[in-house]
């Protein structure tokens, strides 16, 4: 006799609750944090959700994502006595290197654009995300602040530590305090990134992400009711999946099979049958778009270009909401 599959469970079934609230099309989410926040963000940038992922870059430790919230929220805009001068090129300690330029003019210009344009998003967003990295921090020697980026600047310019859980917990306390009064309809739901900082050692890195996991617990009970929420990315990936084979070549940085069965579970969390089902039909626009003419009959390409135009034409009096402007110039030019 064969053994029923139901005997035996071989996983952990990470268990996820309603937060109470739903993302959709017409509700807008910045992403903000490590390249896990990233990998999501993306997800839904490519489906077509109105979503801002990362507007400085990526961000892994929690002073620096609640300092570039801080200034999101507040318009503070960087000044150019705030650069630094390496390897000929100007940099915010705040930003990532890809702000990073030859002219200090432009290097502010940028960096201040990205922060008026997360400011106009998150004060009519519906949620913010918020990815923990790690507890790991450099705080820059001269300037006396942690960094968001070292930009290769040598090692003996700063000073590198780990946060504790109380250092952590207060600066949020303060920085959800001002969330709250520059959009008080804003959710915030923290997550802390699988992705394993193995350069700190197997250990130290446990042991940053048991203080980011215990800070994140103290934070939400020490919020609002209501007002914060947690998604539990490092647990599925550390419990129910439990396997190399859902890590990149790297073993550090999670695989497009990890990613995208996280998203199964974020989608089913965040996500109403309605919005599922609109992202199925806005997904077949997108991959048709992307797909690569295998044939040079130009009749066919027309006719599949056309065929194309008039389901957006459809989709887009079903979900008046969603922006098909790149697929309809697209598959216009396809068709000329």
């Amino acid at each position: 006799m064969g053994v029923q599959r139901g005997d035996f469970a071989l996983r952990t079934e990470v268990e996820t609750v309603d937060l109470g609230f739903k993302l959709g099309y017409s509700s807008q989410s910045l992403f903000i944090g490590s390249c896990f926040s990233d990998n999501i963000g993306n997800i839904l940038l490519r489906n077509k959700f109105p979503v801002l992922s990362n507007p400085f870059g990526v961000l892994y430790n929690p002073m620096s994502i609640s300092k570039a919230i801080g200034r999101i929220i507040r318009h503070q805009n960087i000044e150019k006595r705030e650069l630094v001068f390496h390897n000929n090129l100007w940099h915010s300690l705040d930003f990532h290197g890809s702000f990073s330029g030859l002219n200090p003019d432009e290097v502010v210009f940028r960096c201040n654009q990205a922060i008026d344009s997360a400011h106009r998003f998150l004060k009519i967003s519906r949620v913010l995300f918020i990815t923990f990295g790690t507890s790991w921090v450099y705080r820059h020697r001269q300037r006396n602040i942690i960094v968001s980026n070292c930009h290769k600047i040598p090692d003996n310019e700063f000073e590198r530590f780990c946060l504790s859980v109380d250092e952590i917990v207060n600066e949020w306390q303060g920085i959800l305090l001002e969330i709250q009064k520059f959009n008080p309809d804003l959710k915030v739901v923290f997550t802390v990134s699988p992705v394993r900082h193995l350069k700190d050692g197997i250990h130290a890195n446990q042991l940053s992400k048991a203080a980011l996991l215990l800070s994140i617990d103290e934070i939400i009970r020490r919020s609002i009711p209501g007002l914060c929420a947690y998604f539990p990315a490092y647990e599925i990936v550390n419990d129910e999946l439990r396997d190399y084979r859902f890590y990149d070549k790297d073993m550090v940085h999670l695989s497009e099979t990890g990613v995208l069965y996280i998203f199964e579970i974020f989608k089913s969390v965040f996500f109403s049958s309605s919005t599922i089902e609109c992202m199925k039909k806005v997904s077949s626009v997108v991959t048709a778009a992307e797909h690569k003419q295998l044939t040079e009959d130009i009749s066919a390409i027309r006719q599949f270009a056309t065929a194309m135009l008039r389901k957006i034409e459809i989709l887009k009096i079903e979900y008046p909401e969603v922006n098909f402007d790149g697929e309809i110039k697209h598959f216009s030019e396809l068709g000329a």
